[in-house]
């Protein structure tokens, strides 16, 4: 496999799939222009790289407050990027040009295409808009020199969301103001976010976090598995059951993925295993009354699923996706249009929100095969580039956190609309931004262990 940062114009591939191959890993990409073009930006505005650099971080970290927040977190790095566009040309076209923003830029053309049958386009355009995330990569590609650093502003901004469910776990520690930021969902311990949200959040932030757990040395060790351990802890809290598969199924091909790259002393994977253990353990006892009454919850539902009952959570998401299935067999080619689906209940006499609380059936239901398709390659390309950043980045276990994380994202979208919900789809664009292509090596090489790497 060639380097992210070799030319592969010397070693041209072959054939249909090594073409194909060759546009997802962006040889097209002249690298001796993008390098000439970071040069540049540096040399004209060496001042407005620290700024812009300083809007990239604090944008991560903001990311992940209340809804509100979110949507401008990353306001001013826009805006920025912006007023030094002149300073940074011709790096911006480079950063758009990444595979992967001109994937999303295909499937939002399409989903564009569809408002024309769409029942619903109000709605069509609101996750059309969704996607705007998926350009973040632009906006982050003159910061990528520093992108482990960005890396930990992530995991910052992660650990920042989850103040709120601390809050929400001590009721505000009395403070009315906050015990209404917090309290929305009785007995189940989500902070600002959304049970669900909070779910797909932070078992993406597992992921983050894992390689670190099972890789890293001296305190970045530390760091990893204090963070894997509080993100799995804050998953268990949301209440959200399929966030806790996914959280459980994300540790295994974590562990796998950790192991087919590099070998990891079983010590070492039981350890980890261990501290996760006995913080879920401790977590599990502390929260038992709110776990054993979903627990409870969820098997008095399948009771009621066998006796043809789906007036509950789990039969009104079975028949979501039973009516997803339904509108993708009646328009399998192109769908019944972004933003269709709820309408499309609605005519039959079914009303269950605004998607299918699953991303490929939703997927399928509104855009059909072709859109599924578009959707598919945007995650082979994110996916693939991520792998290529964290095989490269062994120095620095975090490097494989991205890719992790978009693995947990992917396996939340079992029971979630991952690319519709705001804060999870502002999470995907982020972890892509940070696995372009290609782009300079990083300008601080080393470990990048935090504090030190000696075991």
């Amino acid at each position: 496999m060639p380097s992210i940062h070799e030319n592969p114009s010397l070693t041209p591939r072959k054939g249909l799939w090594g073409r194909f191959m060759g546009v997802v890993e962006g040889d097209y990409i002249d690298r001796e222009a993008c390098d000439r073009a970071f040069a540049r930006m540096h040399r004209r505005d060496a001042i407005g790289d620290k700024i812009h650099l300083f809007f990239g971080l604090g944008g991560l970290v903001c990311l992940f407050g209340p809804v509100t927040m979110t949507e401008i977190a990353i306001l001013p790095l826009v805006v920025f990027f912006v007023v030094r566009v002149f300073n940074t040309f011709p790096l911006w076209i480079h950063g758009f040009g990444q595979p992967f923003v001109l994937a999303a830029l295909a499937l939002a053309a399409y989903m564009l295409v569809s408002l024309g049958w769409s029942p619903d386009r109000t709605q069509g355009l609101v996750e059309m808009g969704q996607l705007r995330w998926l350009m973040a990569m632009g906006f982050f590609f003159p910061l990528i020199e520093h992108r482990t650093k960005l890396v930990y502003a992530l995991c910052i901004g992660l650990a920042i969301g989850q103040i709120g469910q601390l809050l929400d776990a001590f009721d505000g520690f009395g403070i009315e103001a906050i015990a209404k930021l917090v309290e929305n969902h009785p007995g189940r311990i989500a902070g600002w976010w959304h049970p669900v949200i909070a779910g797909d959040l932070l078992v993406a932030a597992m992921g983050l976090h894992l390689p670190a757990a099972m890789m890293g040395r001296g305190r970045t060790r530390v760091v990893g598995v204090a963070g894997l351990a509080v993100s799995a802890v804050g998953v268990l809290a949301t209440g959200t059951r399929g966030a806790w598969a996914a959280g459980l199924l994300l540790c295994v091909l974590g562990v796998l993925v950790v192991v087919l790259i590099r070998r990891v002393p079983l010590r070492r994977v039981l350890i980890v295993g261990g501290v996760g253990v006995l913080a879920l353990g401790v977590a599990g006892f502390v929260l038992r009354d709110s776990i054993m009454i979903r627990i409870n919850e969820t098997r008095a539902e399948l009771r009621e699923i066998e006796q043809g009952d789906y007036d509950s959570y789990s039969g009104r998401r079975l028949m979501m996706y039973r009516e997803a299935a339904e509108a993708f067999g009646a328009h399998p080619i192109v769908g019944v249009g972004a933003g269709g689906f709820e309408a499309w209940c609605d005519q039959r006499g079914q009303r269950y929100g605004a998607h299918a609380h699953n991303s490929t059936l939703h997927t399928l239901a509104t855009l059909g095969l072709v859109g599924l398709g578009l959707w598919g390659v945007i995650l082979f390309v994110a996916f693939r580039n991520a792998w290529r950043w964290g095989r490269e980045g062994m120095a620095n276990p975090y490097a494989l956190g991205p890719m992790l994380g978009l693995a947990g994202l992917l396996l939340a979208s079992i029971t979630d609309c991952v690319h519709i919900n705001n804060q999870s789809v502002a999470l995907m664009g982020v972890l892509a931004a940070l696995c372009p292509a290609y782009a300079p090596a990083q300008k601080t090489p080393g470990t990048h262990d935090i504090g030190g790497s000696a075991e």
